[in-house]
């Protein structure tokens, strides 16, 4: 399959509806690496995704949604998601999958962080999944302006879920630690059972750690073989991390 994908988006370079695993239908674009990734792999980033498909239920925040790929992978095992991705292109293609499926999931054309009004974005082109909200540090990328705001105050202006959140992925390319500053909220009461984030060389991972620690979570990471340890500091960058309330620590590591 993954052969005659690459034959495909080089000579007919026109996008295919795909079925994934789970019977969800994708939208797959040849100049979008995640769509590869579904042609690649029967459950892309298996490791990751199916410890968050095995906990996940509720409401579920894709925050950094891109195309939408991730809710798509969990469609089958949660109630409800809201999808939150600043690309315009990419917001696009993530409600382009949600209308292929008849989901009510919702998606917003925002930035979450840790206040609200305007942000630059870094925007080279088409859904790349490797842009950043411009805060606090330099770009040489062309950006564009989008509206930001935080989980908290978000949720203080919308009408209430169908479910509660049950698990969140935050995939923001270094901004995650202002995501979760933002959604303190929610971390404190309604305690989603799994928050997945992603971890970079440029995280601040110690600040991490302290973000979740005041509000009584633990880190874990999933060893190759899919078994879940909890996660110190100086666990190695370039993987996603996952964190629980300390209460359902049992839960996840014996």
């Amino acid at each position: 399959m993954a052969v005659g994908w690459q034959v495909w988006k080089n000579l007919v370079r026109a996008p295919l509806t795909v079925s994934l695993f789970n019977g969800i239908r994708f939208r797959a674009y040849p100049d979008c690496s995640c769509s590869s990734s579904v042609f690649y792999s029967r459950l892309p980033d298996s490791r990751h995704i199916g410890f968050l498909r095995d906990h996940a239920g509720g409401t579920f925040l894709d925050v950094g949604a891109n195309v939408g790929l991730v809710s798509a992978l969990l469609a089958d095992r949660i109630e409800h998601a809201l999808l939150f991705e600043p690309n315009p292109a990419a917001a696009a293609r993530a409600r382009e999958n949600i209308r292929l499926n008849r989901l009510d999931f919702e998606v917003y054309e925002v930035a979450l962080s840790d206040r609200g009004g305007t942000v630059a974005f870094e925007n080279t082109g088409g859904v790349s999944s490797l842009n950043r909200t411009v805060d606090g540090f330099a770009t040489m990328a062309p950006t564009i302006d989008v509206p930001r705001t935080t989980w908290d105050d978000f949720m203080a202006k919308h009408t209430e879920l169908p479910a509660p959140v049950g698990a969140v992925k935050i995939d923001v390319e270094g901004h995650e630690n202002s995501v979760l500053r933002g959604m303190r909220r929610l971390l404190e009461s309604v305690r989603p059972r799994l928050v997945m984030f992603e971890y970079l060389q440029r995280t601040k991972i110690r600040e991490t750690f302290e973000i979740f620690s005041a509000v009584k979570y633990r880190v874990l990471a999933v060893a190759p073989d899919g078994g879940p340890f909890w996660a110190t500091p100086d666990v190695p960058p370039l993987q996603d991390l996952f964190a629980c309330p300390e209460e359902f620590s049992t839960q996840f590591v014996k």
